[in-house]
């Protein structure tokens, strides 16, 4: 066995923050800056005007009160709600013009049985004559 190899197994290839060495040494030949200095000089410069516009936007958002945020939104929100309001307004005259009776007055217990084909569960529990424990004692 060399020496080298001997040193190598007896300490961990690594430097004093624990990284390793040789995956540092293999991972350099990936670096675009090996070989171009100025890469990450340009990469950075790329990136930050490609970012410019929305690095203005949130700079003026920044700016922005709370009233101002308020305001902005009755642009759309107040004719939303005037429309809301009208067609409201017209439906409920409609409903009364239309028809001048009373409407009628109709139980939970009708609601979940309309519809249903065959019996109702109240029904089949009358004919079975189900006595219950709180009955008996």
């Amino acid at each position: 066995m060399s020496p080298d190899w001997q040193e190598r197994s007896s300490v961990r290839a690594g430097d004093e923050l624990g990284r390793d060495v040789e995956l540092a040494s293999a991972m350099e030949l990936l670096d675009p800056g090996r070989t171009d200095p100025s890469y990450w000089m340009r990469f950075r410069a790329g990136v930050l005007r490609r970012a410019a516009p929305e690095l203005a936007r949130r700079r003026l958002a920044a700016e922005v009160s709370l009233p101002e945020v308020v305001m902005s939104w009755a642009r759309a929100v107040v004719p939303a709600a005037m429309l809301a309001a009208a067609l409201a307004g017209v439906m409920l005259l409609h409903e009364y013009t239309v028809s001048d009776a009373q409407p009628t007055t109709v139980g939970v217990e009708e609601l979940l049985v309309t519809g249903v084909q065959g019996s109702t569960i109240p029904v089949e529990l009358e004919r079975a004559q189900v006595a219950f424990a709180s009955e008996s004692f």
